[in-house]
C-alpha cells in the first residue's frame, strides 16, 4: 500500500510523456504509486513508460493499466480511483509537468490540517499563441468549514482552477460522497470540480506554484484551433454546462449559489461568443435559436429574485435571454466585443 497514487491517464502524448513521468518521479516525498492508464493511442506512449518502469530507480513503483479501448479522460479517471492503492490521488495529466516537492509539500498540509482536498498554485504555459506565462496563485487558506471553500470558488472564478490537476484529495473522502467524472468529450473536470466544492468542508488551499500546464496544438482544451469544427462538439461541450445548470437547480438555497449560476451563465455566453466568432468553421451550422437555448438560465426568474448576492448580474442576464432572437444577437455581440471576445 502507498500513501499516495498519482495518477495519469495517457493518450497519444509520446513527445511529452517522458517529461511528465521524470518529474512525477523525481518526487521528494517516498510513499508513492505511479498509477498510469493507457487510453489506447497507439503512438508509443507506453514504451517509454515501459522504458523507465525497467530502468528508473523507482521503476517498481510504476503500475500500468490498460482500457479495451479508447473510453476517454473521464471514464479513465474513474478508473484511477476505483484502482488507486493510495490513501490520497493527485493527478498528473499527460503533457504537464511537477515540482519535485509537489507531492510532499501537500500532504505535509493534508495530514496537518485533515483535509479532504489540498489545492497548490500553478502556472499556464501557452505553447499555441506563445502569449505571456500566466500564474494563478492562491492565497495561503485554511478551509474547515461547509460552504466556504464553494464561496470561494465561485467567487474567484477565473483564478480558481477548473482542472482537477495540481489537487491532493483523500480517496476515501471521493469515494464517500460518490463523485465520479462525467462522460464528456470536454470539461469533463471542470464539472468535477464544480461538484466537488460543494462537498468539502476541509480544504487547504496553498500559494506554491507546483504545478506546470502546458497548453500545446491538438490537445483536448485547444481543439478550437482546427480549421474545422463540428456541431456535435460544440454540443457536448454545452451537455457539460446543462448538467452542471440541473446541478445548480438541485443546490438551490446555498450561500454560494448566485455565484455558481453566474458563471455557469458566463461559460454559456463564452460558448456563444465562441460559436460567433468561428461560425464559418462549424458543421453543420448552429441556428440564432440554438444559441439562445445554449444560453438558458440554470434557475428560474422566482429562484434568481431570491438572492441576496449577484441579483442584478443574474436578473440581467435572465432579461436578455429573454429577449426577442434579433435583440438577443445584438446585445450578445455588444457584450462580446466590450469583453473583447469578439
Amino acid at each position: 500500500m502507498y500513501e499516495v497514487t498519482i495518477g495519469i491517464p495517457v493518450f497519444q502524448a509520446v513527445d511529452y510523456i517522458g517529461a511528465t513521468m521524470r518529474s512525477a518521479l523525481a518526487q521528494t516525498y517516498p510513499s508513492i504509486e505511479f498509477l498510469v492508464i493507457d487510453d489506447c493511442g497507439g503512438d508509443g506512449s507506453m514504451d517509454v513508460i515501459e522504458c523507465l518502469r525497467r530502468e528508473h530507480q523507482r521503476g517498481q513503483d510504476i503500475r500500468i493499466l490498460h482500457n479495451e479501448k479508447n473510453i476517454g479522460v473521464g471514464p479513465s479517471r474513474n478508473r484511477l480511483i476505483d484502482e488507486a492503492q493510495g490513501s490520497f490521488i493527485y493527478f498528473l495529466d499527460s503533457d504537464d509537468q511537477i515540482e519535485p516537492n509537489t507531492i510532499e509539500l501537500m500532504m505535509s498540509e493534508a495530514i496537518l490540517h485533515h483535509a479532504d482536498v489540498v489545492y497548490a498554485s500553478y502556472e499556464q504555459i501557452d505553447n499555441v499563441r506563445h502569449s505571456p506565462t500566466k500564474h494563478y496563485v492562491y492565497p495561503y487558506q485554511v478551509i474547515d468549514e461547509p460552504e466556504v471553500l464553494a464561496n470561494y470558488a465561485f467567487r474567484h472564478y477565473g483564478h480558481f482552477q477548473a482542472s482537477v490537476c495540481n489537487c491532493l484529495m483523500d480517496i476515501k473522502f471521493l469515494k464517500a460522497i460518490k463523485i465520479r467524472f462525467i462522460d464528456a468529450m470536454y470539461w469533463e473536470d471542470m464539472a468535477f470540480t464544480y461538484e466537488l466544492v460543494t462537498m468539502v468542508n476541509r480544504a487547504v488551499l496553498m500559494p506554491n506554484i507546483t504545478y506546470h500546464y502546458l497548453c500545446r496544438p491538438n490537445s483536448l482544451s485547444n481543439y478550437q484551433d482546427r480549421i474545422q469544427l463540428q456541431k456535435e462538439e460544440i454540443l457536448r461541450n454545452v451537455s457539460t454546462i446543462d448538467y452542471l445548470k440541473w446541478k445548480c437547480h438541485q443546490l438551490s438555497g446555498r450561500t454560494y449559489v448566485p455565484y455558481m449560476c453566474y458563471n455557469l451563465e458566463m461559460n454559456s455566453f463564452y460558448i456563444v461568443c465562441h460559436v460567433i466568432k468561428y461560425r464559418e468553421r462549424i458543421v453543420p451550422g448552429i441556428s440564432d435559436r440554438d444559441l439562445r437555448q445554449i444560453m438558458h438560465m440554470p434557475l428560474p426568474l422566482r429562484e434568481i429574485l431570491r438572492f441576496r448576492q449577484c441579483l442584478f448580474i443574474n436578473l440581467s442576464l435572465w432579461f436578455v435571454v429573454k429577449l426577442p432572437i434579433r435583440l438577443f444577437m445584438s446585445v450578445i455581440k455588444i457584450i462580446g466585443r466590450m469583453k473583447k471576445v469578439l
